[in-house]
């Protein structure tokens, strides 16, 4: 096997994602991974708590060869969309021959097995799932529902853990894609503290001292500061009331009625939360509109994917790069002059490549970052010394 891919966030990178790297080369065999990941903002609906190239030099110094940027449309857009971001991104590099994902049940033919039924839809899921929705469940918990009408003899948990729902995803985006991946999973078990549990920390103040690889220790004390979501209140309830933007079903007008009790993003979400909307369904609303992301059908109907934007790699993977530039079927985007020229091209690439840099922008306004407009077409990649 030459390469495997990964889909994350390493929002940080801790221990647990040490261990999946490891078991992904072990199952797979393969000679180099490449993760494509979330960039300054991720995919439940939050800014990340460091930066893109903080995170890509965590992941360089634990065992990831390449890594790739999933476009902010895909990210902040739902399940679906981030795994066909994510899914496509593999596949179009042209050197990946396996897709390893974390999953907590496991079980790999389970699935596999869902993912196909998202992707055809078959009669008996769409009846069940058009059930669901008219007596006013989510359309999260209508899917739910309706996989578990047509599964048979499932494990326990399958459609319910987080993980698991991201891996049918995943698996009904490489059918919908044609795609001969191998796919593999590795057992998401307890252990460790998580992701979500490591940031709270973060937040406090606390040290993370032996909860992380030294290696990400040593880069989370060097940052200055930690963004949340509540560093964006102000620059949101501006957008709010002066933009033109629809949310779905009124839920701009909730919004606006709302926000003028709070003065955080927090506060205001615990306020529009209902059954029908879910928390991290706001909070992509919330990021849709700060930056400016509002139509995603225009990708997908010319499309989707536009180029596969590298953000670091270990110096010993140059070649693998350089093959990826010669057998992508998307155009590889390694540098500023790169960038330059793909916006002075207009069009579809452009446009998507000017939001992902005018999300970095925003981003450095909450962290605290200098730099001017458009700042990240003067960054290089990051690369990282094979010796380390």
């Amino acid at each position: 096997m030459y390469a495997a891919g990964i889909i994350v966030e390493f929002n940080p990178f801790h221990m647990g994602h040490h261990v999946h790297i490891a078991e992904t080369r072990e199952i797979t065999q393969c000679k180099y991974v490449i993760a494509v990941m979330s960039g300054n903002f991720v995919q439940r609906g939050e800014p990340a708590i460091c930066d893109k190239w903080q995170r890509t030099k965590m992941a360089l110094l634990n065992g990831v060869d390449v890594v790739i940027e999933i476009p902010v449309q895909y990210v902040i857009s739902g399940a679906d969309y981030f795994a066909r971001g994510s899914v496509g991104l593999l596949h179009a590099t042209g050197v990946v021959d396996a897709l390893s994902f974390g999953s907590e049940s496991g079980n790999l033919d389970e699935i596999v097995e869902a993912g196909n039924i998202l992707a055809e839809e078959p009669a008996k899921y769409k009846e069940a799932l058009r059930a669901g929705l008219d007596k006013g469940m989510s359309f999260a918990a209508a899917k739910g529902n309706a996989l578990e009408y047509c599964l048979n003899n499932f494990t326990k948990g399958l459609l319910t853990m987080p993980n698991n729902g991201l891996a049918m995803e995943y698996c009904k985006a490489l059918k919908l894609l044609g795609s001969t991946m191998n796919v593999y999973t590795t057992h998401r078990q307890q252990g460790g503290p998580s992701a979500t549990k490591i940031r709270h920390g973060l937040l406090a103040g606390n040290d993370m001292t032996g909860l992380v690889p030294k290696e990400v220790h040593q880069i989370l004390q060097d940052i200055c500061k930690f963004v949340k979501l509540d560093d964006f209140s102000d620059i949101f309830k501006y957008l709010l009331y002066t933009s033109i933007f629809e949310l779905g079903e009124g839920l701009e007008n909730r919004f606006r009625r709302l926000c003028g009790e709070f003065s955080k993003i927090s506060d205001l979400l615990d306020a529009v939360k209902t059954k029908r909307y879910t928390y991290t369904r706001l909070q992509r609303a919330v990021l849709c509109i700060l930056l400016g992301i509002d139509n995603m059908e225009i990708y997908e109907k010319n499309g989707g994917l536009q180029y596969i934007r590298l953000l670091g790699f270990r110096k010993d993977a140059a070649c693998l790069v350089g093959e990826m530039t010669r057998k992508a079927s998307l155009p590889v985007v390694t540098s500023g002059a790169a960038m330059d020229r793909l916006i002075s091209e207009g069009g579809l690439a452009a446009k998507m490549l000017m939001q992902e840099l005018t999300a970095g922008d925003i981003y450095r306004i909450a962290s605290g970052d200098g730099g001017g407009h458009y700042r990240e077409c003067g960054m290089g990649v990051v690369v990282v010394d094979s010796r380390i």
